[in-house]
C-alpha cells in the first residue's frame, strides 16, 4: 500500500482489466498519546498509511473503473471532526480526517467521471486494530458494508456513509 514500485506494478499487472468497485483498505494505529507526544516518524507513519497510500491507489487505478463504476475507501466515523468529541486515538483520527478530506477533493476534480464515489465507516470492530474489546465483528459488519455498496451502485457524487447507509457527518 505504501510503496509506489508496487503500486505501479500492480497497475502494470492489471493492465486491460475492468472493475465495477474498486474498494481501498488501509489504516494503522500506533497507539493513544496526545499529539503533543507523537514522535514525527510515527505521525509521518500514520498519514502516509491512513491518508496519502489509499489516494495514491484509487488515482494510479482509477481508470480501471467502468463508467457507472464505484471508487470507495474505507473511512472511520473517527475521522468525523464534528463527531471528535470524546478525548483519545488523536493521531488516527487525524489520519482519517486526513483521508476524508483528501477523498473530498478527489471528488471536486474527478466529479464528471460519473463514477459513485463512497467514504465508509463499517464501525468499530473486533480487529487488531479495533481490539478485542469492539463491540462488532467483521462478519457481521462486513455484509453490512457490502449492502451500502450495492445501494449506492450507479449514484454519482460523493456521500460518507455508515454501515447501515446512514450519513456521516463531516
Amino acid at each position: 500500500m505504501t510503496d509506489p514500485g508496487q503500486l505501479a506494478a500492480l497497475r502494470e499487472r492489471l493492465t486491460g482489466r475492468r472493475f465495477g468497485l474498486l474498494f481501498v483498505n488501509a489504516a494503522i494505529d500506533r497507539g493513544d498519546l496526545p499529539i503533543g507526544e507523537v514522535p514525527t516518524r510515527m505521525f509521518t507513519e500514520v498519514m502516509i498509511t491512513n491518508a496519502l497510500s489509499p489516494m495514491r491507489v484509487l488515482e494510479s487505478l482509477r481508470g480501471l473503473v467502468v463508467p457507472g463504476g464505484t471508487v470507495a475507501v474505507m473511512s472511520s466515523e473517527q475521522g468525523s471532526v464534528s463527531r471528535n468529541d470524546e478525548p483519545g486515538y488523536e493521531l488516527y483520527k487525524a489520519g482519517k480526517a486526513a483521508l476524508n478530506q483528501l477523498m473530498r477533493s478527489y471528488a471536486t476534480r474527478h466529479g464528471d467521471d460519473g463514477h459513485t464515489k463512497l467514504l465508509l465507516d463499517p464501525g468499530h470492530n473486533r480487529t487488531r486494530l479495533g481490539g478485542p474489546g469492539a463491540p462488532l465483528v467483521p462478519e457481521e459488519s462486513v455484509p453490512a458494508v457490502v449492502d451500502v455498496l450495492e445501494a449506492q451502485a450507479g449514484v454519482p457524487g460523493l456521500r460518507f456513509l455508515g454501515r447501515h447507509g446512514e450519513t456521516v457527518p463531516w
